[in-house]
């Protein structure tokens, strides 16, 4: 919660450059600025679509229409006390997106005499025309705005009090928990003083975190710096306007004493269930082999009779990826190693008499390793994994298949992508994958990336992002046709991470054009104690899934024999002793603030 907003640059760009000259945007108001209108300024960095700068005023926002409720401050202000001494014991500050900060000296406008705060609206005012606005953006009072629209083709957006009060901003956020909605809408709205209803800019659909309003509504506001850099690039949508107001949507509802006791009430209960939940965090996750011999159908998934792949110890595997070859069947996986904290890429071969070979390590590297998608093209093997740890997506090739790999490529640099996920479509490589641009959850947003051949380079597509929405834009696994559709498996990662696996059926893949529609969900309701699957893949005539629960008895789990040859996952010098201490760490933490863990 503290501090997640990046501030780094991202060398591959998640948006196509469409504009012979870049977007000037001037913000007018005070030097201190909410965080995550700081990181917005530090996203356009990296950007040659639109150029921010500020000039500083000494102005304040106008109240919001719209504020938290009277009634929600003792629940409010008991919550961030408590979070505040927990950070604090920690040795962390409460900082998030709310929190105010000054923006660098090379994104200011100085003005001429030194002394922003000494100057008259009318020098303000000149400075701002001599920057040549598109687009002026104020925090301030309302009657600025007149004058500063005059000077800019898209005239004067005010920044709503909601957007920039540390302390009651997030309305629009009460109402999904109140509801008890496993998703919540946040949106970026610009309305006009004689139109009701308001034009949407840009939007996107996150987990609700009901339990804790601060965590919920930072998670959210961590968004604010991408939604507002897609609303400018969309600028010449929004059409012209004189003056209009900058506002989070959508619209909360009216509260009353009633509605803020049973909002606390639902705070209340979901802290004393925090011990099954963190319980059930700590399940593994398996592999499942579904035993139909007809494949699984998109729009009707379902599982029945299954079998089960278990990691030894406290390790887990997960997201399993199959490939045939020679006569093998080969599972590719994460596993998850306890005792680093990390995931490895590991290998089992699946065998004819219902048991497995485990092949051990096939990629280890020093940071977590994930979602490994093996395929073949021209005759050589290749590998994609999750390494966002790393801010890159390699690609690696088979030297000695299975086993021994070397990467080859970077297809995407300086970028977190999560679950990278290739396919080959009409002569050109798409790569799909999660990205958080400003620091929130990486499983709301989905972005493509298209090349003419497989190494790259990659460059946007004009569609990003495909697919703002936690509950279907993480990929899980890769796509597949069946009875001539195109199918990619998503992840719903609401109310939790994984929750389940849901079909969206390609309509349009082009390099200019996307288009999905949802057709199933297949939720991890074939066994009790299970609350997650996240990964489909099929090779032949087998299918695997992983899921995450209670692992299954020993009569349901396939037998597993290591290979002579296996390769074990390395162990860093002193990695042992880091862990323990990291645990007891986190064991110590858990037991202050258990619902932030």
């Amino acid at each position: 919660m503290g501090g997640g907003l990046v501030t780094a640059q991202v060398r591959t760009p998640l948006y196509p450059n469409v504009r012979p000259t870049p977007l000037r945007v001037v913000l007018v108001g005070p030097a201190r600025v909410p965080r995550w209108l700081a990181c917005a300024f530090e996203l356009a960095r990296g950007r040659e679509d639109i150029d921010l700068i500020a000039v500083s005023a000494d102005l304040r926002a106008e109240p919001s229409r719209r504020r938290l409720p009277f009634a929600l401050f003792p629940f409010f202000w008991l919550e961030r006390t408590l979070l505040r001494l927990f950070l604090r014991l920690r040795g962390r500050p409460l900082e998030g997106p709310l929190t105010k900060t000054e923006l660098p000296a090379d994104l200011r406008a100085a003005p001429a005499d030194g002394r922003a705060a000494s100057e008259s609206r009318e020098a303000i005012c000149a400075r701002v025309s001599a920057l040549q606005p598109d687009l002026v953006l104020c925090i301030g009072p309302h009657d600025w705005a007149t004058a500063l629209a005059a000077l800019a083709p898209h005239g004067c957006w005010v920044l709503d009090g909601d957007l920039v009060d540390p302390v009651r901003a997030g309305a629009a956020l009460l109402s999904p928990i109140l509801e008890e909605e496993d998703a919540t809408p946040f949106t970026l709205e610009l309305r006009k003083d004689d139109d009701p209803k308001p034009t949407l800019l840009a939007g996107s659909w996150g987990a609700t975190r009901a339990v804790s309003f601060s965590q919920h509504r930072d998670m959210a506001f961590l968004k604010l710096p991408a939604l507002l850099l897609r609303a400018i690039r969309r600028l010449p949508e929004a059409g012209t306007s004189s003056v209009a107001r900058l506002q989070v949507g959508p619209d909360p509802i009216r509260w009353n004493m009633a509605m803020c006791v049973h909002a606390a009430w639902i705070a209340l209960r979901l802290l004393l269930q925090s011990g099954a939940r963190r319980r059930a965090t700590h399940q593994p996750w398996y592999v499942l082999l579904p035993a139909a011999e007809t494949p699984l159908d998109p729009a009707t998934p379902r599982v029945d009779a299954w079998r089960a792949l278990v990691a030894p110890g406290r390790n887990y595997w997960a997201d399993p990826f199959l490939v045939e070859e020679g006569g093998r069947c080969l599972l590719f996986v994460e596993e998850f190693v306890d005792a680093r904290n990390q995931g490895v890429i590991a290998c089992l071969q699946l065998q004819d008499d219902g048991t497995a070979i485990n092949l051990g390590t096939i990629v280890d590297e020093p940071f977590h390793l994930s979602y490994p998608q093996v395929f073949r093209w021209n005759d050589v093997w290749y590998m994609t994994v999750e390494s966002y740890e790393a801010d890159r997506v390699s690609l690696y090739r088979a030297t000695d298949f299975p086993r021994d790999w070397t990467r080859v490529a970077d297809l995407l640099d300086g970028c977190a992508c999560v679950d990278p996920t290739l396919h080959h479509h009409d002569g050109r490589w798409y790569l799909f994958g999660n990205v958080s641009e400003s620091g929130g959850n990486p499983s709301d947003e989905l972005f493509l990336f298209v090349a003419d051949a497989l190494e790259g380079p990659y460059r946007p597509h004009p569609a990003n992002p495909l697919l703002a929405d936690v509950r279907s834009a993480r990929p899980a696994g890769q796509l597949f046709e069946r009875d001539g559709r195109l199918y990619r498996p998503a992840q719903c990662c609401a109310p939790i991470y994984g929750a389940a696996v849901v079909f969206n059926e390609v309509v349009e893949l082009t390099p200019e054009q996307y288009r999905e529609r949802q057709v199933a969900r297949l939720d991890p309701t074939w066994t009790p104690g299970q609350d997650g699957c996240h990964t489909f893949n099929a090779a032949g005539r087998w299918q695997v899934l992983d899921a995450h629960g209670v692992p299954p008895p020993p009569a349901q789990r396939i037998r597993v024999e290591d290979d002579p040859d296996a390769r074990p996952p390395r162990m860093p010098a002193g990695m042992q002793r880091v862990m323990q201490q990291s645990r007891l760490g986190l064991l110590w933490g858990a037991s202050l603030w258990p619902w932030y863990l």
